[in-house]
């Protein structure tokens, strides 16, 4: 009782910004079982994964990524370490959500070659379920990704889900784009340091809801294999981008 009388304080707790308070989320709005199966969530950590590996590989180019996709990964990463350290189903993958989540959050904008491959390996460990340490399940989910890369990683999908709208299969990796919008969204309205006016906070709350609720709408057409009902959400969740970014600049 008292663990879970702790997660509702940290849920509750408010801090200041420039000029105002808001709400920091220590575990998402919505359960994560509603957002995306395990197995989904497996697949897009083991891409990353491979994305990571390819980049920090190829030495010559690290500076040039490492403020892109490289970063993008590496953030992807923290939210999927967090959305499974909130999985109740969590238990069915030897993924060590929370230990890959801070793995992930080694990662820094200025880390060099060898800080980036050293938080490499800790995610290898817990993808593999072998790290070790105290890994806590809470984590303000406004501390996982900025925006920036954030909003890189969900624009970089866009052409993938065109190309799976066109002809779904049915193949289990088809809907990971879509569920992968929907997981970043969560992360999203957590980060309202976009809001400079406590007044429009809602505005805020309205547009993300809309986009993690048009891109669950999107997998789930994509897993009945109906492109054109699917096609219809992937506009719905890319409008409502276009109308926050009118809205917040």
């Amino acid at each position: 009782m008292s663990s879970l009388l702790n997660r509702f304080q940290i849920l509750g707790a408010t801090v200041l910004s420039t000029c105002f308070a808001t709400t920091t989320f220590a575990e998402a709005p919505v359960p994560i079982e509603s957002i995306s199966p395990v197995s989904e969530i497996e697949i897009e950590v083991q891409s990353q994964l491979e994305t990571l590996q390819k980049a920090l590989d190829d030495q010559d180019g690290y500076e040039d990524a490492r403020e892109g996709q490289i970063r993008q990964s590496f953030g992807l990463l923290a939210c999927l370490g967090q959305a499974l350290a909130e999985h109740d189903e969590a238990s069915v993958t030897k993924i060590q959500g929370p230990a890959l989540r801070d793995a992930a959050l080694q990662f820094q904008r200025k880390s060099t070659l060898e800080e980036a491959k050293a938080a490499l390996e800790q995610v290898k460990l817990s993808v593999n379920g072998e790290a070790t340490g105290e890994h806590s399940v809470d984590h303000p989910w406004n501390k996982l990704i900025n925006m920036h890369p954030m909003m890189e990683e969900m624009n970089s999908r866009n052409s993938a889900l065109l190309k799976v709208l066109r002809r779904p299969r049915g193949k289990p990796e088809e809907p990971v784009h879509a569920t992968t919008w929907a997981i970043l969204a969560l992360a999203m309205q957590a980060d309202t340091h976009e809001v400079k006016d406590e007044a429009m906070l809602p505005e805020w709350n309205k547009f993300s809801n809309e986009f993690r609720e048009a891109s669950l709408k999107l997998a789930e057409s994509i897993r009945k294999k109906d492109g054109k009902e699917g096609r219809k959400w992937f506009d719905a969740a890319n409008q409502s981008c276009d109308s926050c970014h009118e809205v917040f600049q």
